[in-house]
């Protein structure tokens, strides 16, 4: 989750203008036009309408859409330049705005239509990740054994000519050479190299830096914001969806490459408080699954403990609407308690979505934090 306190505002004081405490709320939105460097070359005032969405458990994980009149006041390079927009709101009984970025855009497949007057361009926008998935191997591609997992990445991800990165480094090397098939995309290699270190998955951030750290269980984390139903209220309809048919609690995990030792990892759920162990169900569910590489026993055992998680996770679901906000970033740790539908737990944010116009709702999906 993006920092709240900024210019001299602390976290509190920003979530009191956010829930219009003592004010109306007031924000605007900005449009930066970015060359292939992310360096800024002007403000868009030409802007007239743009969605946004973010889905952490898709490959390319920041989408938009932005209709743009065409001006012949700024010059846009369709093929290379990028918007990033930023949501503003406005301090009460002061003349500064607080901003935050939404993400930095690939111009992507921008359809020009009249409308007498003027000429409108409908683009489909994409984060950084559209360009590692658009270039491919065109042969084999060998990782060899030995070296360090971060650095294959990092080095993949400046030969596409991307040097705005944020992914901590690991000390964890490959146990033995691996191979990618021609036609493979770069996105597709990194993630499953991530994978094998159990690391989150790359990510654009906010300021288009690629993004990547390992992975912390749900269950582990503190919670980044809340929401209630009380007089601060900003939610604007909620519904709970329950999914506990055929949800494993007993999670098996075999690494099979043959050029290396076979590794087995075995999970049980067998917690008293998780509604789908093997207590709570009097019978045990098995998912079997098998995986060709990972850097050690420790991150066996700590990818089976995430796939028991995640799996358990996706039986309990709340979408809701609140007023924009503008600091939500990559699964989001979020603590909701809603009197009328009796909920009072933590979710993790995995996706959401918003119009850019003043009184526009920002639509939510989390996933309830089960202990396993």
């Amino acid at each position: 989750m993006q920092q709240l306190a900024q210019k001299g505002y602390t976290e509190e004081n920003v979530i009191n203008i956010l829930h219009a405490k003592n004010n109306n709320r007031n924000i605007k939105f900005k449009y930066l036009l970015l060359d292939i460097n992310n360096s800024t070359k002007a403000e868009l005032e030409n802007v007239i309408d743009a969605e946004i969405n973010f889905k952490s458990l898709a490959n390319i994980k920041r989408g938009g859409k932005f209709l743009i009149k065409e001006s012949d006041d700024i010059n846009i390079d369709w093929l290379n330049d990028r918007i990033q927009p930023f949501i503003m709101l406005k301090v009460p009984n002061s003349n500064t705005w607080l901003e935050w970025s939404l993400g930095v855009y690939l111009l992507s497949s921008p359809k020009r239509k009249s409308t007498g007057k003027n000429i409108i361009r409908d683009v489909e926008a994409y984060d950084l990740l559209l360009i590692l998935s658009d270039e491919k191997i065109d042969k084999r591609y060998l990782v060899p054994k030995g070296k360090k997992y971060t650095d294959e990445i990092k080095e993949l991800i400046t030969g596409s000519k991307i040097y705005q990165t944020n992914i901590t480094s690991s000390s964890k090397t490959l146990r033995s050479d691996k191979e990618f098939e021609i036609g493979t995309s770069k996105l597709t290699i990194i993630n499953q190299l991530l994978a094998e270190i159990n690391y989150t998955s790359i990510w654009t951030d906010e300021r288009g830096y690629l993004t990547s750290a390992p992975y912390t269980l749900p269950s582990y984390r503190t919670k980044d914001y809340e929401y209630f139903n009380d007089e601060l209220s900003i939610i604007n309809g909620m519904e709970e969806e329950m999914d506990t048919f055929n949800v494993p609690n007993k999670f098996i995990v075999v690494c099979t490459n043959p050029d290396s030792e076979p590794l087995v990892s075995t999970y049980t759920n067998d917690k008293e408080n998780s509604p789908t162990s093997t207590k709570n169900r009097h019978r045990i569910i098995t998912s079997y699954k098998e995986i060709d590489d990972i850097a050690d026993q420790q991150s066996l055992d700590a990818y089976t403990k995430r796939t028991a998680e995640e799996a358990s996770n996706i039986y309990g679901h709340i979408t809701f609407n609140s007023a924009i906000m503008p600091h939500h970033s990559f699964q989001d740790c979020l603590y909701i308690k809603h009197d009328g539908l009796g909920i009072n737990n933590y979710y993790i944010e995995t996706e959401w979505s918003m119009k850019l116009n003043i009184g526009a709702l920002m639509n939510h999906k989390v996933r309830r934090v089960i202990q396993v």
